[in-house]
């Protein structure tokens, strides 16, 4: 020790007991020893002057272990194999610079080798300052430093649990925020199998590095409905899907548990190893491989007490696993789901029965001689809007041929009980040999009310017939879009002679009637209104777009030009569209 430092521990000495000799801090010893932060002095070459009692309970060491030794020795960073030179210390940097200098909750080591977290500050001293003067420095030079730490684990650790709630919390909105995107974009359509792919597309990355869907199929079998991984191409996952192996009877492998109607399964990657009699773990195990799964969660697709199928998420890379939190998120997702499935899957069963009950009410079209007749049917989009469009042909006396297409106001299965009424009434009306078209249609104005609770409806009657080696046509149109005539070089013209909606009895003058010729190879096309409310666009330019697209599309085998045009129509999907066309031999 040099005679300064020993100049300077004997000054600090003296201040500790309490005797008065002009050394740092002599004016409040007291003060410094009942201070609630560790007060460490050093002279101009770093080593210890002063060293008070809350310093000892910080870092272990008693008054007399430190005094006179380096500093840089007894307090250095945790985690440093050797303590640094005094030209590397931090706390020493004040004695170089001559500038005051912080920390907040470095990590020190104490006596015993244990890490403590300590927030300090450091004040020069200089040689003009009266607590320097024992050492006699040269005016103005720093003559040492006084250090203050504070305990700072206890105010880390409650930031650090204030930061884990806060992630916490944050986790929580942010789970909460994917619940309700997945609900809205999920929600959005009844396709079952879209449902499915946009579930495993929303939740990884969010809740796994891939996901699949295995799905029940109504006839037994199981089939891997979807899939996705964050790495794989869409070649690769498309390769992944298809039908998989059947359920066992008693199931060993995680899937088979979860689709036998088990409980959600948290499993690592090897949970899903090949059982002899069980092929479907054997398919899981050979996924999980492509997958290089390192944990899953597996959770069945319920609702309504029936298991629809169950949705494995998992984490391909290492040290990420499903805790509670998780499973609680994805339980979440598989039962609004599984709510999703049981709709569409009950939104489908109610289409096919009210489409196969529209379909049995439309009869067969007849085979009237060199006559070509072809007739569509597309149900509306949504379940229950079917029943009110209708088409209709028959052979009357005379060799005749009977032509009807319909609207009934209303969409639902009591339009088409209604329209079944009126399509019988107006076929018997026709019957008649001596009755024209305008004639039947007011004869069934006359009878609605008595025999149909039908309130209005549109419809067209029209009879062809060959006089001469000419086809000619008569019709009448009550209230319904106007028939369009399509010859073969591409002209078309619009039958406008139309009047009043059905069940409006007591007519004064009737409706108007129409006659024309029909040309050798032209086509006489018939539709109902769900043909031309298109998109975006009104009556006008809907009408227009029929004619051109009629027009270019004349020359076509009528089946084809059926299909074609309610294909280019683009047709809205609410109501139900019905094209009858019939096409004249050369």
């Amino acid at each position: 020790m040099t005679q300064g430092a020993e100049v300077l521990v004997s000054d600090r000495e003296d201040q500790m007991s309490g005797e008065p000799d002009g050394g740092v801090g002599m004016h409040h010893d007291g003060l410094v020893e009942a201070m609630n932060a560790g007060v460490v002095a050093v002279n101009a070459t770093g080593r210890i002057t002063a060293w008070n009692p809350r310093a000892r309970e910080l870092l272990g060491y008693t008054r007399e272990e430190v005094l006179g030794r380096p500093i840089q020795r007894l307090l250095h960073r945790a985690g440093e194999e050797d303590p640094p030179v005094e030209r590397e210390c931090r706390l020493l940097r004040t004695l170089r610079t001559g500038v005051p200098d912080h920390g907040d909750g470095d990590r020190f080591t104490d006596r015993d080798g244990r890490p403590v977290r300590l927030s300090w500050s450091s004040a020069p001293i200089f040689a003009d300052d009266p607590a320097a003067a024992a050492a006699e420095p040269e005016p103005g030079a720093v003559a040492g430093a006084v250090i203050v730490l504070q305990d700072a684990a206890e105010r880390f650790r409650i930031e650090q649990e204030r930061q884990d709630q806060m992630a916490q919390v944050q986790r929580a909105n942010a789970r909460l925020a994917l619940v309700a995107e997945i609900t809205t974009v999920l929600s959005s359509t009844l396709n079952e199998d879209e449902v499915l792919r946009r579930l495993v597309r929303l939740v990884v990355p969010a809740l796994g590095d891939w996901a699949e869907v295995d799905l029940l199929v109504p006839d037994g079998r199981i089939e891997r409905a979807a899939a996705t991984h964050r790495e794989l191409s869409p070649a690769d996952i498309a390769a992944l899907e298809g039908p998989l192996p059947p359920l066992p009877r008693t199931p060993h492998g995680p899937l088979a548990r979860v689709l036998h109607g088990g409980t959600t399964l948290v499993v690592g990657g090897d949970a899903a190893r090949p059982y002899p009699d069980e092929p479907l773990t054997a398919a899981q195990h050979e996924l999980f491989q492509i997958m290089d799964a390192r944990s899953a969660i597996i959770t069945p697709l319920a609702a309504r007490g029936e298991t629809y199928g169950a949705l494995t998420i998992g984490h391909s890379r290492p040290g990420r696993g499903y805790g509670p939190d998780d499973r609680l998120v994805v339980e979440d997702i598989a039962r609004r789901t599984g709510l999703l499935l049981a709709n569409a899957r009950l939104f489908a069963a109610q289409r096919d029965t009210a489409e196969a009950m529209q379909r049995s009410l439309l009869t067969p079209l007849p085979r009237p001689g060199d006559l070509e007749l072809r007739a569509r049917y597309v149900p509306a989009a949504r379940v229950g809007w079917v029943g009110g469009d209708w088409y209709d042909a028959f052979t009357l006396a005379g060799g005749a041929t009977g032509l009807v297409i319909g609207d009934i106001v209303g969409h639902d299965l009591h339009a088409a009980s209604r329209m079944a009424q009126v399509r019988n009434m107006l076929r018997a009306l026709a019957l008649d040999p001596d009755a024209s078209p305008s004639t039947v249609l007011e004869r069934l104005d006359a009878v609605m009310d008595a025999v149909s609770d039908a309130e209005l409806a549109t419809a067209v009657f029209a009879r062809v017939h060959k006089a001469g080696g000419d086809w000619h046509l008569r019709w009448c149109n009550a209230g319904h879009p106007p028939p369009l005539l399509i010859t073969q070089d591409g002209g078309t013209t619009f039958l406008d002679e139309h009047g009043m909606l059905l069940g409006s009895p007591g007519l004064a003058d009737g409706r108007p009637e129409g006659a024309c010729d029909l040309p050798p190879l032209s086509t006489l096309l018939l539709y109902t209104d769900g043909l031309i409310e298109t998109r975006g666009t009104d009556l006008t330019d809907s009408l227009t777009g029929l004619r051109r697209r009629s027009a270019h599309l004349a020359r076509l085998p009528v089946d084809e030009l059926c299909d074609r045009l309610i294909e280019r129509m683009e047709p809205n999907g609410e109501d139900d569209v019905a094209v009858l066309a019939l096409r004249v031999p050369a």
